[in-house]
């Protein structure tokens, strides 16, 4: 029996307490790693701190997602204003584990929930950085050789050494293309490594409908931004599209 097995073995309401209490601390850990990453801190880099005052949290201070609320969105100890965005990762991050035990079961289950939380600081880090960092590709990529089995099982190994391969190619030949006609770069050199690691995942039988969900999406985005700002979008963090039409594909086909 294996772990997604016994996991979903657990009464239903248990499964969801889990799913979102497991997805809460994670996204607590991308919430650091995202934001000590890009100034080049690591997250061992001693322990976490209010950027104002410079007083050493607690674990009072540190619980994902109870803590905010509890202190209002204000340091205990100096009283300014802590920054919002680690409560949204961390809520998107148990909206992750919330969704895989609605819409699947089992190892599969467990497999999806691995996928959107590697995914994750992923689609952070390209929306607020345009930046993919190939450590993290790296992990995704190992992490669909190992789950990706469990994820989708009826993808052979064939298909998703294939879905590697065409992900890496598509993307690059658009890049280089595009890099060559324009003499300009119109995508990052991340998004053909993402769509490879996404290829791992989901075989090549899953590829056109992420590039095309990603694609509405991106188009989307520009719409909304332009009928709000009247300015046409600069630079698009297609990897970031890439990555939350991966995990809407695996939760509804």
């Amino acid at each position: 029996m294996s772990l997604g097995d016994i996991l979903f073995a657990l009464p239903f309401w248990y499964q969801v307490m889990l799913a979102i209490m497991f997805g809460a601390i994670w996204g607590s850990f991308v919430a650091a790693l995202c934001s000590r990453w890009p100034r080049g801190e690591r997250v061992s880099d001693g322990r976490s701190h209010c950027d104002h005052c410079q007083t050493t949290l607690g674990v009072k201070d540190l619980l994902p997602i109870f803590s905010y609320l509890w202190l209002r969105g204000k340091c205990r100890y100096c009283r300014q204003s802590i920054g919002i965005s680690a409560l949204y990762i961390e809520l998107v991050s148990a909206a992750i584990g919330l969704l895989t035990v609605l819409f699947l079961s089992g190892g599969q289950a467990l497999a999806a929930a691995v996928f959107g939380w590697v995914l994750l600081p992923l689609v952070i880090l390209d929306y607020q950085k345009l930046w993919l960092p190939n450590r993290l590709v790296l992990v995704l990529a190992l992490a669909g050789v190992c789950a990706g089995p469990f994820l989708t099982p009826e993808i052979d190994w064939s298909d998703r050494i294939l879905g590697g391969v065409l992900g890496f190619l598509s993307l690059e030949l658009i890049r280089q293309a595009f890099r060559k006609l324009r003499q300009m770069e119109g995508m990052g050199g991340g998004d053909p490594k993402l769509f490879s690691a996404i290829g791992l995942w989901l075989g090549w039988q899953g590829l056109p409908m992420t590039l095309l969900l990603a694609t509405i999406l991106g188009f989307m985005c520009i719409a909304v931004g332009y009928v709000l700002s009247k300015k046409s979008a600069p630079v698009l963090p297609f990897g970031a599209y890439m990555g939350t039409a991966a995990f809407a594909i695996v939760l509804l086909v």
